[in-house]
């Protein structure tokens, strides 16, 4: 795992960790090991960077993150388990609108211990090469979050973050 702008990362980390922002990480998921590559970055590397440039951030680095929950009809019931204790929030991909999953990702945008991870695309295509076309959701919860923080009286910013990822 490559990392370009790592420290920029961190920095964000650290402005959310002292209560100045929420964000939400958007990354591509053309490919199955995107999301592992994702805690990857949070668990190892931007520690190790942190560390090593002597930027101070408060471990775990982590994230929530949404899922499709149909992943669970073909992986099995355990990996709802694992997911629902990894900070995943099932959202219902489809026709009909799931207001419970959308909820819970609008609570924890503006209230979770972690910054939220959504991949735009909303599903895995198998090119890394070819951008499926983007599901309106990202941009959406932005401005429910900032809406949201607002009738609170909350003074944090609203980030949506572009983390790009590639392996080989």
């Amino acid at each position: 795992v490559e990392v370009v702008n790592g420290e920029q990362l961190i920095q964000t980390y650290q402005q959310f960790q002292a209560g100045k922002i929420r964000f939400l990480m958007a990354f591509r998921h053309p490919e199955v090991d995107d999301p592992l590559c994702m805690f990857y970055l949070l668990s190892r590397v931007l520690p190790r960077l942190a560390h090593q440039q002597g930027m101070a951030v408060q471990l775990p680095l982590h994230s929530h993150f949404v899922y499709d929950r149909g992943m669970t009809i073909w992986a099995g019931d355990w990996l709802g388990w694992f997911f629902s204790r990894m900070g995943g929030i099932p959202i219902h991909r489809g026709k009909s609108l799931d207001r419970a999953g959308i909820r819970a990702a609008r609570d924890l945008f503006m209230n979770g211990k972690f910054p939220i991870a959504v991949a735009p695309e909303g599903a895995t295509n198998g090119h890394s090469e070819i951008v499926s076309l983007l599901e309106p959701g990202v941009a959406q919860m932005g401005f429910w979050c900032a809406e949201d923080l607002a009738k609170a009286d909350r003074p944090e910013q609203v980030w949506i973050v572009p983390i790009g990822i590639q392996y080989h």
